[in-house]
């Protein structure tokens, strides 16, 4: 669980969703903060600061209901947090403090990469904490840009990157339950959000603060994912 942590507040109705996430990701003897950020401030370089100054190793926010997770607040604040972050992210769906339940499943997409693998050591933490189950999900997925009738070419690329997702998964101890589907990844991993109670992405590192990329899976999923959604950044190269 997370030591110290972040409450992005709106004054909306959203805030209880964030407070009830928070309170239930804070480690024994953690602490939470509330932190609103003044009007005409970025949100995102807002949080940013709150989270330096209080040394917090988690931010949460809450959705105010667009779409299935929505934005805290308007425009793209969430998107805002999620790239000047300097530490996790976590996203609370509307109505969660009304739902709030245990962790006992926690889903994590995984595929080898050093943001899989981030996300990955944090399930297994918070695993370690809440005694959840951690399942882990490889997405294989087409090459961009592919045209039908595909060329021979084109059909070794997608074998090989579907092999390549099994061999990690199946290198994953015994202690994570893995599978390995076909798709796009935002929207594989939107659905086996609805099937745990927190779901993990890595997302990449752009110079001294982790940043999600545009258009990233893990941006993308900020706006879809029905369970919480925990973000958190590869270390820098």
């Amino acid at each position: 669980m997370f030591d110290t942590i972040i409450i992005g507040s709106s004054g909306g109705a959203g805030d209880p969703d964030a407070a009830a996430l928070a309170e239930l990701l804070t480690g024994t003897g953690g602490s939470t903060t509330p932190v609103r950020v003044p009007d005409g401030q970025p949100v995102g370089r807002g949080l940013h600061d709150a989270a330096t100054e209080y040394g917090a190793d988690l931010i949460v926010v809450a959705s105010s209901g667009r779409g299935l997770i929505g934005r805290i607040f308007a425009g793209d604040d969430v998107a805002a947090t999620l790239r000047s972050a300097p530490c996790p992210v976590a996203i609370a769906p509307r109505g969660f403090a009304a739902e709030q339940r245990a962790i006992a499943r926690i889903g994590v997409g995984y595929d080898g990469s050093p943001q899989a693998q981030a996300a990955l050591d944090a399930a297994r933490r918070l695993a370690a904490d809440s005694g959840a189950e951690v399942h882990a999900l490889g997405v294989s997925t087409p090459p961009q840009g592919l045209v039908a009738p595909l060329g021979v070419s084109a059909i070794a690329a997608i074998e090989a990157r579907r092999e390549r997702t099994e061999r990690c998964i199946a290198a994953l101890g015994p202690d994570v339950q893995g599978n390995v589907v076909d798709g796009i990844a935002h929207e594989r991993l939107a659905e086996l959000a609805g099937e745990v109670d927190l779901l993990i992405v890595g997302s990449s590192a752009r110079g001294t603060v982790g940043r999600v990329l545009l258009g990233s899976t893990s941006e993308t999923l900020s706006r879809q994912a029905a369970c919480p959604l925990l973000v958190v950044a590869a270390p820098a190269a």
